[in-house]
């Protein structure tokens, strides 16, 4: 029975599988699962049944040449998993197991083991059979499960990846909030500038550095943001790899799909080398990509971190041209070729 086969059963006898006890849940569920990612449950050299760990045991001990790779600990599909973590991760860590799994059919969790802190600090995948599309089961299960991947470690070296995601999203939820409060509370030099100068398009007026801070200071309250609680883990962590903070292979892109360096940066640089002004380059750009003013002007400014001023004064000099390409590492050929 193919892995897609099995899920689909699950799917089908859910009802009755609720029921289920614990050997039940092994027989019909766990073992064919284990089956399916090429594990031979019937040979006791490769899947240990009931492995003894000290005064206790594990449900399954997956071994590769004798040595144990993956603890498994299953339970009936009605049981809750939350109150068997600690006994799976404390002999898991102390057999020095780098992959476990707590399962009652349904709901598989994924742990490694050896990292530190807490035991849901370890959690780094769940597979729930009845919530998730069948394509990403099958695809989840081969990565972390398969005899294949677990022989060659590619499935641990993907489980680091996925908690190293995790952990960066739950760092970046709990800073944000605490960055933007940072900021509306003392504004930052550049802030203050992008607001004068945007204010000034928009009116032809320039402000002092005081009327923007007064501003700001009378709309404080209700533009904190509260501090953040951290949520219960969902059932499903994203796996999503983080982005690349150099930003090679991202395609960076401004409103409507225009991209900031082919469509924006580009051709204002062109306007504003054979003549036109910045305001007229902006104008026209915006103009030809049918987008607001201001979309231009922040894509040429800000999204590089310059103030007008400094943009223009970079143009001129010629130094614009290094600045994008530290910003955008993946456009030198085309920078090259259209500004050189």
């Amino acid at each position: 029975m193919t892995l897609r086969d099995c899920i689909e059963k699950i799917r089908n006898d859910s009802d009755s599988i609720s029921a289920f006890n614990e050997a039940q849940a092994k027989q019909s569920i766990i073992e064919p699962i284990l089956e399916s990612v090429n594990w031979n449950t019937r040979d006791y050299n490769e899947v240990k049944l009931e492995y003894g760990v000290e005064t206790l045991w594990v449900d399954y001990a997956l071994q590769i040449n004798g040595e144990n790779k993956v603890f498994i600990e299953a339970k009936r599909p009605s049981e809750k998993l939350e109150t068997h973590q600690k006994q799976l991760l404390d002999y898991s860590f102390g057999e020095g197991v780098a992959l476990a799994i707590l399962t009652n059919g349904i709901a598989w969790w994924f742990y490694l083991p050896l990292k530190e802190g807490a035991w849901n600090n370890r959690k780094f995948y769940t597979i729930d059979i009845l919530k998730q599309e069948t394509e990403d089961i099958v695809e989840k299960f081969g990565l972390l499960l398969s005899r294949e991947h677990i022989t060659s470690g590619k499935a641990v070296q993907h489980a680091e990846s996925i908690l190293k995601s995790r952990q960066r999203e739950e760092r970046v939820k709990q800073a944000l909030p605490e960055a933007w409060n940072s900021v509306i509370k003392e504004p930052h030099e550049l802030l203050v500038e992008i607001l004068i100068e945007t204010v000034e398009e928009a009116c032809d007026f320039k402000l002092e550095n005081s009327e923007i801070l007064r501003f700001m200071r009378s709309h404080q309250e209700k533009w904190l943001l509260p501090p953040t609680v951290m949520e219960p883990e969902p059932s499903v962590i994203s796996d999503s790899p983080p982005s690349d903070p150099g930003g090679q292979g991202k395609k960076e892109r401004g409103r409507k799909g225009n991209e900031n360096v082919k469509d924006y940066l580009i051709p204002v640089i062109q306007l504003m080398r054979s003549g036109n002004n910045h305001k007229e380059a902006f104008k026209s750009v915006a103009n030809e990509l049918q987008v607001e003013y201001n979309t231009v002007s922040s894509q040429c400014t800000r999204m590089l971190m310059l103030s007008t001023e400094a943009f223009k004064k970079q143009v001129e000099s010629n130094q614009i041209v290094q600045t994008i390409k530290d910003k955008y590492p993946d456009k030198h050929e085309l920078i090259e070729w259209k500004l050189g």
